[in-house]
């Protein structure tokens, strides 16, 4: 068991497991090697600005992780208050729509025409839950100190709450994928606790001196799904392209990946 493991296991036994509160029953994947297949990451924030939908081929898994863009897609997404906003492809494979800002209650769908193959996806954005505040939570183990971020917010009583966090450690994003949601956490104030995953085996805790970001994202169910699925495979990563048992999608026609409308909080913490 490795040092990271072995903190995880204990943060469970003494600390309520609070973080780990959505806990769901954990998903059997395989290895999948299957014929490339298109992938679609799109997401439309209560951010206003620019917004992405990236379309692209998949490779095998014992492949290099370089995903060949799509280029040549019609991508339209309307919502259900009879707006519509067609995506530019501004670089191979992204299309981009430079000002739009999602709303609270809407639901978008996405509409992706690939070599006339149509592929669709929709997505509802919840109520924005903020953070309040991140710290450092300390954990002792054979008398060493090991250092790991805590979020902490407010969930939000009597409505079903998913939640994806991303974590950035001087910049770089962690490896890990994670979601939560508030099953057994429902109108709590919730502490919860992201593993640190480094870029190497060695590097399971933070530093002093670390200057982490935090984005918490409020999801709907089905984005849920599809991010606690790989949050269960052990060598995930932060994005995109085929996994080791691909994770359930919102799309259709069979294609990878996700559509998600979400909203966005943000803080910044410096280790000390």
């Amino acid at each position: 068991m490795t040092m990271l493991k072995q903190i995880k296991y204990i943060a469970i036994l003494f600390t309520g497991s609070i973080a780990w509160s959505s806990c769901e029953k954990v998903i059997d994947v395989k290895l999948d090697n299957a014929e490339s297949q298109l992938v679609i990451e799109g997401t439309i924030t209560d951010q206003p600005g620019q917004q992405l939908i990236k379309i692209s081929k998949s490779v095998p898994y014992t492949e290099n992780n370089t995903y060949p863009p799509v280029s040549g897609a019609v991508v339209l997404v309307t919502d259900d208050n009879g707006h519509s906003w067609t995506f530019s492809e501004t670089t191979p494979g992204f299309y981009t729509f430079p000002a739009l800002k999602g709303e609270t209650g809407r639901t978008y769908t996405l509409k992706a025409t690939v070599n006339n193959v149509v592929y669709t996806a929709s997505s509802s954005m919840p109520a924005p839950v903020a953070i309040d505040f991140l710290d450092v939570k300390v954990f002792n183990f054979g008398g060493d100190d090991q250092k790991q971020a805590q979020v902490h917010y407010k969930d939000p009583a009597g409505i079903a709450n998913q939640y994806r966090f991303v974590m950035k450690v001087n910049g770089i994003q962690s490896k890990q994928v994670y979601a939560e949601n508030d099953r057994l956490s429902d109108g709590n104030d919730v502490p919860s606790v992201l593993f640190f995953t480094g870029n190497n085996d060695d590097q399971d805790q933070l530093r002093t001196g670390d200057v982490v970001d935090i984005e918490m994202q409020c999801i709907d169910k089905n984005v849920f799904l599809y991010w606690y699925t790989l949050s269960q495979q052990s060598s995930n990563g932060p994005s995109g392209g085929t996994t080791p048992g691909n994770p359930p999608s919102n799309i259709n026609n069979k294609a990878l990946g996700y559509f998600s409308v979400h909203t966005v909080s943000k803080k910044q913490l410096t280790v000390q």
